[in-house]
């Protein structure tokens, strides 16, 4: 796109895209957007318009699920964390030794000096939520060469001698670790929203499950923690509590949906009598038939659909698989395909 990027924008672009490849408004089942005003304005944003044109076709602007990027959601539930402090001082620590050549060229040779396990330290990127785990982890593991370094330089971290500034550091490499495990199996193509809820649900039980042993003192899955030896632990039992009231107010939404996903995702595991009255029948005859249900845990569950639901045998159980297999839960192909447009753009003015 050329110029502004508001709402209307973005609808006469999807607008466009859509006649192009001659994909019909009756096709449309979901949108999901990066949570922008333009994305989600109450006037004018795009999720809106495209409501009020299914609206002008006579269709059930109802219909369609409108979820906010998990992966966004994730990263901004993160931000629930208040250590921070240790933010603070880590990222200050690195951005001196970093972005200053002389400095960062003699703290690779004091590491070296040293015969550190690592050869340097590792930047922060906002954007990217994988860095933060990445870089809390590589500045904890080199928090003594960084405190000698620091102190040569005349700039000593003073929270680097500080027993309680030292457990939160700990806390934090280890739950920003779990969350970029988390992270990393919300990415990547052709992930079912079903599946991705489902990682998500698994992350809160960990945290309520995280919440209660640390109320016990307990430090069992925090291993970087326990090197720390810390006092008291109701703290980060109070961060887990607050990081888990985060997930269950930004999911709220998206769990909305659970129960006609668990239709799609688990269709012979459903109580008949707690599912939609259209449905009810053809999930009693695909739940009586044995040889259906060996295939179906036999085999992928969108290669189930294709193969054995079939139109004239479950019509209306058919529609409703086809419309929860093709929403996007995340925002991940949209920004794989402009991070591959920058790399050719790159490439092209490298030639």
């Amino acid at each position: 796109m050329h110029g502004t990027t508001k709402g209307e924008d973005l609808f006469e672009q999807v607008v466009l895209a859509m006649n192009k490849f001659e994909l019909p408004f009756e096709k449309l089942s979901g949108l999901a957007t990066d949570g922008a005003p333009a994305m989600l304005g109450p006037q004018k944003g795009l999720t809106v318009l495209v409501k009020k044109e299914m609206s002008r076709l006579r269709l059930d602007p109802s219909d369609l699920v409108v979820c906010h990027c998990i992966i966004h959601q994730e990263s901004l539930c993160a931000h629930s964390l208040k250590l921070h402090s240790v933010m603070t001082t880590v990222v200050s620590t690195i951005n001196f030794i970093k972005s200053r050549g002389l400095n960062s060229r003699q703290f690779k040779e004091l590491l070296s000096d040293l015969e550190s396990e690592y050869g340097d330290l590792v930047y922060h990127c906002e954007v990217r939520w994988l860095s933060r785990a990445d870089m809390l982890a590589r500045f904890y593991n080199l928090r003594e060469e960084v405190k000698q370094f620091m102190e040569i330089k005349g700039k000593p971290v003073v929270e680097l001698s500080d027993d309680k500034w030292l457990c939160d550091l700990a806390f934090m490499v280890d739950i920003t670790k779990h969350l970029s495990e988390l992270n990393l199996k919300l990415q990547g193509p052709n992930q079912l929203l079903s599946s991705l809820l489902s990682n998500v649900k698994s992350f809160e039980a960990k945290l309520k499950l995280w919440q209660f042993q640390l109320e016990q003192g307990n430090i069992v899955h925090f291993p970087t923690l326990q090197e720390q030896k810390p006092a008291m632990t109701a703290e980060y039992a109070g961060e887990c509590a607050k990081l888990l009231q985060a997930f269950e107010e930004r999911f709220q939404d998206m769990k909305s949906k659970q129960n006609e996903l668990k239709i799609f995702a688990v269709p012979f595991n459903v109580e008949p009598s707690d599912i939609p009255d259209n449905l009810q029948h053809e999930i009693i005859e695909l739940q009586s038939n044995d040889e259906l249900k060996a295939k179906y845990n036999n085999l992928p569950l969108l290669e189930f659909y294709k193969l054995y639901v079939r139109s004239e045998d479950f019509p209306i159980l058919r529609r409703h698989a086809l419309k929860f297999a093709s929403l996007f839960g995340t925002t991940y192909c949209c920004e794989q395909f402009f991070s591959k447009g920058l790399l050719q753009r790159l490439d092209s003015s490298q030639d």
